[in-house]
């Protein structure tokens, strides 16, 4: 799903609605039972998280990351990402997913047009068992933390994306 999002944004130039079909299927985003509790399934906090924070314009990224192949495709980047700047609010959030299966990789941006920025946060969205989910049993099994690794140094963020996580950088101006 966070990937989903990434290329929508990536592509909002020209993608201007889109829909969740999955509202109406077993793995929407919220789940009820009736007459009982509700809880969030994962899916639920990339579409949080790119409705608050995907605001602005969608900047252009160059982005080189480590490759694997599949039955059906070669060279799958590990990392995806896109970058939104949010001018009225002076702030840049990067969103990454590393689909590495086994390890975690450095993300560098390169903050050279944006002095002045710091991180404010780092969400991650990520668990240690890949079938983790929540359930009404176990509602926050697997929710976000702000425990991300980004650091600046001389204009470049350097993020640690843990294995098959979702990330939200925020970075704003001092």
């Amino acid at each position: 799903v966070g990937c989903m999002l990434i290329t929508l944004l990536k592509h909002a130039d020209r993608v201007k609605i889109a829909c969740m079909a999955q509202l109406v299927n077993t793995i929407a985003p919220i789940m009820t039972v009736t007459g009982g509790s509700s809880w969030r399934n994962t899916i639920f906090y990339p579409y949080l998280h790119a409705s608050i924070y995907g605001r602005g314009c969608v900047l252009n990224s160059v982005v080189k990351s480590p490759a694997y192949d599949t039955v059906e495709f070669n060279d799958v980047p590990c990392l995806e990402n896109v970058v939104v700047f949010n001018e009225e609010k002076e702030e840049l959030t990067i969103f990454a997913v590393n689909r590495d299966l086994e390890e975690p990789l450095l993300m560098e941006t390169d903050l050279r047009d944006f002095p002045g920025y710091c991180v404010t946060e780092h969400i991650v969205l990520e668990s240690v068992n890949v079938d983790s989910v929540n359930t009404m049993d176990n509602p926050n099994n697997v929710v976000p933390h702000s425990g991300g690794k980004t650091v600046i140094e001389d204009g470049t963020a350097k993020s640690v994306l843990n294995k098959l996580s979702w990330n939200v950088i925020r970075l704003g101006k001092k």
